[in-house]
């Protein structure tokens, strides 16, 4: 599964650093934002096992070669360890300014409706957002707020939907 759009082939820049990982497929650390807590998590924890991998890999290699020497293998996964590291780095910095979010803060304080929101604005790409949120706003817009018509033709009236305390 591949998150956000494909990426341009950059000629000369800095490569935008990714992560191959067996169950997500190549994640790019400018696609974190986009994703869900859970999905962060999971690719958080997928991460860890690789860099614990390349981690038991280097030691077996370094143990074969001699702790001075460097071959190709080597260094592929040296190179492979330090990505795999920055992208934990990453991850951890979505956490945190996910948590240190004071729109979505403030937003939560207000109401639910306001704080969902906010979450789907950093996390959908602006053209998704927009045309959800127009979507939303021409459905409010209805002549009649407390009625909407059922399959036979008749008028139903709307009722709220109310969570009990242990459910929400």
């Amino acid at each position: 599964m591949r998150f956000g759009e494909p990426r341009p082939v950059s000629r000369g820049g800095p490569r935008p650093t990714y992560l191959t990982l067996v169950d997500h497929g190549k994640v790019y650390v400018t696609d974190l934002p986009q994703l869900s807590d859970g999905q962060l998590d999971a690719v958080g924890q997928e991460a860890e096992s690789v860099l614990d991998s390349l981690q038991r890999r280097i030691a077996e290699l370094e143990e074969q070669l001699g702790a001075g020497s460097r071959d190709d293998s080597m260094i592929r996964a040296c190179t492979k360890r330090d990505v795999t590291e920055r992208f934990l780095r990453a991850i951890a910095d979505e956490r945190q300014r996910r948590q240190l979010n004071p729109q979505l803060r403030a937003a939560a304080a207000e109401s639910l409706a306001r704080a969902f929101m906010e979450v789907a604005r950093h996390r959908l790409p602006g053209s998704t957002f927009d045309s959800l949120l127009e979507e939303a706003l021409t459905a409010c817009e209805s002549p009649d707020d407390q009625t909407s018509e059922g399959a036979s033709g008749e008028v139903l009236p709307i009722l709220p939907v109310v969570l009990s305390p242990d459910l929400a």
